[in-house]
C-alpha cells in the first residue's frame, strides 16, 4: 500500500508574487477571514494537502468533505505551520475536533443556526454562502464573510447564471458583513474585481491551478523541495524522501512491535541531500501519518528521539 505526502514546508521564495490571484487578494482587507480562500472539492482538488503546503500566509482554506472527512488533522497541521486559516464546511463538530478556525455554512443554513454558533464560539470565523434569489434575511451582521456567487461563468454544477461585476458591487455596498467573490474567478478574470468593494476572493479550480503552476516551477528550479512517500508491507513501513534536483533519497523505516505500536528504528539521509531538512520532513510525515492512522511510535532511532525531545508537540499523542 502506498501513499504520498507533500512536505508542509515549500521552497523559500516570494510566495505572494506567485500569481495574479494571490497578488490581487493581497491588496484586500476588511474581514477576519483571510482575503484569499481556497475551497476544496474532492474532484477538483484531489491534491489538497499539497496545495495547502503552498498557500500564502494569511490566506484560508475551506475544507468541504461532503460527508467523507479524513484530511482534517493533517490539514490543521499544515495550515498552522503556514499561518493559514482552516474552516470546515458545514460541520461545526468536526471543526471543534480538529481545532479549526471556524466554519463555512451553505446558503440553506437557517439564521438561528448562524446565531447559535456565533454565541457558542465567539472567536470562530463564521461565513456562509449568500442566497441565490431575493434578499437574504438571515442575521448576516453576525458573520465574518458572505460568499456571493457566481460572479463569472463557471463550470461548477452549482454555479448558476453569473451575476456580473456590477451586481456584485451593489451587493457589496448593501451587505452588513464583508463580501467575498466566488465563481469563475481565475488569473484572467480577477482584475475585473477592482473597485467592487469586496473583502476577499474565493475559488476552487482557478486558484488550485495557479498554485500548481507555482509548485511545478518551484519543484523544477529549487533544490530542497521534498516529497515524502509511504510504503507499508506487513510489519514494515518505509517513508521515502525525494528531493528535487537529486537522485538520492532519504528514508525512515518502522517495524511493528505490537498492535497499534511501531518502532521508528532508522532514519537515513545521504550526504548528497544533507542539510536540506530531509530528516525532519521524514519524521514530520511519520507523525502526521501516526495521528491520521491512530498508531503510536517508539522512537528507537536516535534522530527521531532527539526530534521528539526538541518538539514535544510532535511527540504529544504519538510517542509510545
Amino acid at each position: 500500500m502506498c501513499a504520498s505526502y507533500e512536505s508542509p514546508t515549500p521552497p523559500q521564495g516570494p510566495i505572494l508574487s506567485q500569481g495574479p490571484m494571490v497578488r490581487f487578494a493581497h491588496q484586500l482587507s476588511g474581514s477576519r477571514l483571510g482575503s484569499l480562500v481556497l475551497m476544496s472539492d474532492p474532484a477538483r482538488t484531489p491534491d489538497l494537502l499539497e496545495l495547502a503546503a503552498y498557500m500564502p500566509s494569511g490566506s484560508a482554506i475551506i475544507y468541504r468533505h461532503f460527508g467523507q472527512p479524513g484530511l482534517e488533522r493533517r490539514l490543521r497541521a499544515i495550515t498552522e505551520g503556514r499561518g493559514v486559516q482552516l474552516l470546515i464546511g458545514n460541520d461545526p463538530e468536526l471543526a471543534i475536533t480538529c481545532g479549526a478556525d471556524g466554519v463555512h455554512f451553505p446558503r440553506t443554513t437557517p439564521g438561528r443556526v448562524l446565531e447559535h454558533w456565533r454565541d457558542v464560539k465567539p472567536d470562530w470565523i463564521i461565513s456562509t454562502a449568500a442566497a441565490k434569489e431575493g434578499p437574504d434575511l438571515r442575521p448576516l451582521d453576525t458573520l465574518d464573510a458572505l460568499f456571493v456567487s457566481s460572479i463569472f461563468p463557471s463550470a461548477s454544477p452549482s454555479a448558476g447564471t453569473p451575476i456580473g461585476v456590477e451586481a456584485l458591487q451593489s451587493l457589496t455596498t448593501a451587505s452588513p458583513c464583508p463580501v467575498f467573490a466566488l465563481g469563475g474567478i481565475t488569473g484572467t478574470t480577477v482584475s475585473q474585481l477592482h473597485g467592487t468593494g469586496i473583502a476577499g476572493i474565493a475559488a476552487i479550480s482557478g486558484l488550485a491551478e495557479e498554485i500548481r503552476t507555482f509548485m511545478m516551477s518551484s519543484s523544477t528550479k529549487a533544490d530542497g523541495h521534498v516529497t515524502i512517500s509511504k510504503t507499508e508491507n506487513g510489519d514494515r513501513i518505509v517513508f521515502t524522501a525525494d528531493v528535487a534536483g537529486s537522485s538520492a533519497t532519504g528514508e525512515l523505516t518502522m517495524r511493528r512491535v505490537a498492535d497499534g505500536v511501531w518502532n521508528a528504528n532508522h532514519t537515513g539521509v545521504p550526504k548528497e541531500i544533507g542539510g536540506r531538512g530531509v530528516g525532519k520532513a521524514l519524521v514530520k510525515a511519520m507523525v502526521e501519518d501516526a495521528r491520521l492512522q491512530g498508531y503510536r511510535v517508539v522512537p528507537g532511532c536516535p534522530f527521531v528521539a532527539k526530534l521528539f525531545e526538541r518538539k514535544p508537540d510532535w511527540a504529544d499523542g504519538v510517542a509510545a
